[in-house]
């Protein structure tokens, strides 16, 4: 027979003792109060994400390919890097928006 789990109180679960006569069972018992705590840190760094956001521009659809090249060469950071330039070039651009599979 397969592993069963049953969950709820003493009185609940003595009502299916038959059912476990001479088979091995295991007890765990809960804490009364099994309600999820907040996770304050992430909710903080959510805060902070949309702190970051406010100001950022909206890009369009149409942005999409010079922000990317732009980022490529570094223009994400405020600088331009030299090493990455060939990848500006149209002939390194091999992928288009309709490769891959959503998510």
């Amino acid at each position: 027979m397969a592993t069963q789990v049953l969950e709820g109180t003493w009185e609940e679960i003595t009502r299916h003792a038959n059912e476990f006569v001479g088979r091995k069972v295991r007890i765990t018992i809960l804490e009364d109060d099994v309600s999820p705590k907040p996770n304050y840190e992430m909710l903080e760094a959510l805060r902070k994400v949309s702190e970051r956001s406010k100001n950022m521009p909206v890009s369009s659809d149409k942005d999409t390919l010079k922000l990317i090249r732009e980022a490529r060469s570094g223009g994400m950071f405020g600088e331009q890097n030299k090493v990455f330039d060939f990848l500006n070039d149209e002939a390194e651009d091999i992928y288009t928006l309709a490769d891959g599979k959503p998510f």
